[in-house]
Order: C-alpha cells, then structure tokens, then sequence
C-alpha cells in the first residue's frame, strides 16, 4: 500500500487503558492520515496451536495503538474517523478462554486454532474458508477523567466488537479531552455478529485512518456511516438495555437530522431500521440501530 504522506505509528507504541494523562506519540492536524500498525488483541502471545489462552495478564492485552493528538479537537467536538484501508498478517488465531464467551460455562477448557490468510479468505480448516471482512473492534478515545481499560466499550468507543466499523465506515467518536487522544486496534480479519465465543479472528494488521475534527457535530456514543447506512450504537447491563438505547439515539437523529416527529420517527425505525447485535461477550454488551440511507428521497 501506498502510505504517501500519511504518518505512521509502530505497534510499539500501545496503550492498555484509556486515559487522558496519556502522552501522546504522534500530533496531527485535523484532515491528516495516520498507518496504525495493530498488534492483535492478545499482544501478540498466541502464534501457534500450542499457545493456549491461560494465565494471561489481562492488563496487558487488547492493546490500542496510539494514543494520537489531534489538533483542534476540543470537549464536546466529534472526531470522525475515517477508515481508508486495513491490510492484514498472514495468519490470525481464533480461542476460547476458560471463563469467558457467551456460552463460558459450557465450554471450560481452552482452545486454539491458528487461521491462515490465503486469497482473502480464512482458512479455518480443509472443509471451512470463511471471506474476511477485517475490521478494528477498538476504536477509542481518552474519556474525561479517571483510567479505564481497552477492554470494554464505553461512552468514549473501545472494546466496540462491531463488524460495521470496516473499510469506508466513518466511526464518529465524542470528544472528552483536548486533542482527542484517539487510539485503534483488536483487528478481526472476520467476525459474526455477537463475537459469541469471545474472540474472532484476531490478527496483527495496519489501519489507515484519516481523522477530521467535526465542530458541529454534537454526540453522547459513538456513531457509524457508510455510503448506505447510518447507524447508532450503545451498550448496556443486558442487551435490552443497549437496544433501547441505541433505538432512543435513531430517533433523536431523525428527529434532528430529517425532521421527523418523535411519533414518525418511532414508526419509522419499525419499519426500516434493522436493530444488530454488535458483540455479548465484553462485559457489556453491545447493539447498534441500522438505518438504510436510500429510504430518503
């Protein structure tokens, strides 16, 4: 891939919490690209079928390359995170940890399959060859106080696990902190919605980014955008509880954005908006409200 002149930042420079006290490794300006060079979300410690996911220090996986400062970025602006491009390692690894996944109970012992990349698709086995679709499932930034792990979704991004954030998706993210601070990584070369044993194919790889500060734009979670789709997200205790929200923020936008009433714009998402689960595995699980761009004349 041709980088021209975007920057760089080495999978070297990584953090395992969010935190405004942070300091940055890279400043940009606003419009500017950056290459992010992702270590997968087990910091690079799972490489062959052997390597089995015990006895890890969970304060040092998913880690998020960054942070970068982006200028200009100020409290209460939106970061729009333009995804150009992701090129991904020759080989990624799918497990299941004991103790964690939708179904943890059921499944206590740990397991490992290295999944080679061959002609775009995952070899999961002779029998199974699964088209990637890469995506970062961390997209973050520095919330307003406090330090808080990449590992679950907040407010300020994170742990997101959405397939929908892949090449030409526009993730916008809240500001909290000046110049954003803004973090990526826990690339998946594919993934089902909902992530349900806890990891997908977790793989090293680079992301380009362009970042824009949006002064206009004003948003309480992050928000998603691709030439066909608009779409919301949250996450919460239970799954309800995120579809609700998610839901509560497509009206709002409608309401906002194309001048629906609240009570049209209620029906409306009944009728049009798909409502996706993103991922249940991270603690909090996550939902996001699909809203098909071409309905609007």
């Amino acid at each position: 891939m041709d980088d021209g002149k975007a920057h760089r930042v080495s999978m070297k420079d990584v953090v395992f919490k969010a935190d405004c006290n942070n300091p940055p490794v890279l400043r940009v300006q606003s419009g500017e690209t950056v290459v992010f060079e992702c270590r997968d979300a087990f910091n690079q410690t799972i490489q062959k079928s052997t390597d089995l996911p015990i006895n890890f220090d969970m304060e040092r996986i998913n880690p998020a390359t960054g942070p970068v400062f982006v200028e200009g970025a100020e409290p209460g602006d939106t970061l729009e995170v333009h995804i150009l491009a992701i090129d991904i390692a020759k080989q990624g690894s799918c497990c299941i940890l004991p103790g964690f996944g939708y179904l943890a109970s059921e499944f206590p012992e740990p397991w490992t399959r290295i999944i080679p990349i061959e002609d775009g698709k995952a070899i999961f086995s002779e029998e199974v060859k699964i088209p990637i679709n890469p995506f970062p499932g961390t997209l973050i930034v520095a919330p307003a106080e406090g330090s808080h792990g990449t590992l679950i979704p907040k407010e300020y991004g994170g742990n997101m696990d959405s397939r929908a954030c892949t090449v030409g998706t526009i993730v916008y993210l809240p500001v909290f902190v000046k110049g954003a601070l803004f973090g990526v990584g826990d690339v998946h070369a594919a993934q089902g919605d909902g992530e349900v044993c806890g990891t997908a194919i977790e793989i090293d790889a680079e992301v380009t980014i362009k970042l824009v500060v949006n002064k206009t734009k004003k948003i309480q979670r992050p928000q998603y955008e691709t030439n066909e789709y608009f779409m919301t997200t949250a996450w919460g205790e239970t799954t309800d509880d995120a579809a609700k929200i998610a839901l509560r923020d497509m009206i709002d936008w409608l309401i906002t954005n194309k001048g629906l009433t609240r009570e049209e714009a209620y029906a409306l998402c009944s009728c049009a908006v798909d409502m996706r689960i993103s991922q249940l595995v991270d603690i909090t699980p996550g939902v996001r409200a699909v809203l098909p761009k071409s309905i609007f004349t």
